[in-house]
């Protein structure tokens, strides 16, 4: 008969499995909101997709602060060291940032439907774009819901918007230039007194188009001309304008770094609580050839202003070439 033997093993328990980290559940849980998020906006719902622009990131953001210190929190208790769900945490968080560039210009109700309306350039003679057209290299302004399209006009010489050192208003090329009315309506509001910006020192807030005029030139439809100097605007509200009449002159007042013409269309009266709407400008040159309805574009590199360079071409005058 064969003999059986028993080696004896000391017994070990086993610790208990640890369980996954709140933070780690509640990374896929934010990571779903932002697509939802997304998903809504692109949808171009209107006035709902306004504040989901303005409170959806803003939200995202400090729920992502918190699962971010909660992990650091949590980390000091990994006796075990990192495990695979930590990490799937961590990439989930850099995902979510990552995708945070979805927010860089903002999906207007109204894009694919601009303006019917036919608008000239706010200044005589050759201007610069300064900033203007449909993504954010030529257009700062993309990533506001009410100024989608916005456009920022001043004049140039060799790409310097200023004499100088530029550090006085009176050494800007566009300061005092005369502001055109770029279309016929009805001025809706007009503000004046506001006082010029000290240079380098931009306000910010409620008052950032500064002495400004509102015109509605269609239905629904609020053509914002800001910046205008103090004391210069020649409108009030309720008086009929029509294209190329003399409204103010270029200022620096708001929040302005420089001497400039600011223009936007939105659906409301209301500055910040309005969805822009893309405009085109009419009959001008550029390059030497006409254009019969453009978006010029913007630009700055280098400390100098490339955007396209344009010029109103009057009713009278003959088109380039012609």
């Amino acid at each position: 008969m064969t003999e059986r033997r028993y080696e004896w093993v000391p017994y070990r328990p086993q610790a208990p499995a640890r369980p996954i980290d709140w933070w780690v559940k509640g990374v896929p849980a934010l990571v779903g909101l932002q697509i939802l998020i997304a998903t809504l906006l692109r949808l171009r719902p209107g006035w709902p997709g306004l504040w989901l622009w303005y409170l959806g990131p803003s939200l995202l953001v400090i729920l992502a602060g918190v699962l971010l210190i909660a992990s650091f929190r949590s980390s000091r208790q990994w006796r075990h060291g990192v495990n695979v769900w930590h990490i799937a945490g961590y990439l989930g968080l850099v995902v979510f940032i990552v995708s945070l560039r979805t927010y860089g210009s903002y999906p207007s109700s109204h894009d694919g439907s601009p303006s019917a309306v036919e608008f000239r350039l706010p200044l005589d003679g050759a201007v610069t774009v300064a900033w203007g057209g449909e993504v954010s290299d030529v257009n700062y302004h993309v990533f506001l819901p009410d100024q989608r399209w916005a456009y920022d006009v001043l004049v140039t010489e060799g790409g310097r918007s200023a004499a100088r050192d530029g550090a006085r208003l009176e050494d800007h090329h566009a300061w005092n230039l005369p502001v055109r009315a770029p279309a016929d309506g009805v001025v809706r509001r007009s503000v004046d007194g506001e006082p010029e910006a000290v240079l380098g020192a931009p306000r910010w807030g409620l008052a950032g188009l500064g002495n400004h005029l509102v015109i509605q030139v269609a239905p629904e439809e609020f053509l914002f001309i800001g910046h205008l100097r103090r004391g210069t605007v020649a409108a009030a509200v309720g008086d009929l304008v029509t294209a190329g009449q003399l409204l103010g002159r270029v200022g620096n007042s708001g929040n302005s770094s420089e001497p400039h013409v600011h223009v936007h269309l939105q659906d409301s009266l209301r500055p910040y609580f309005g969805e822009a709407i893309p405009f085109y400008f009419s009959a001008y040159e550029q390059d030497g050839r006409f254009v019969d309805r453009g978006m010029p574009e913007g630009g700055h590199i280098g400390g100098r202003y490339v955007g396209e360079r344009v010029e109103q071409r009057r009713p009278d005058e003959p088109r380039a070439g012609t």
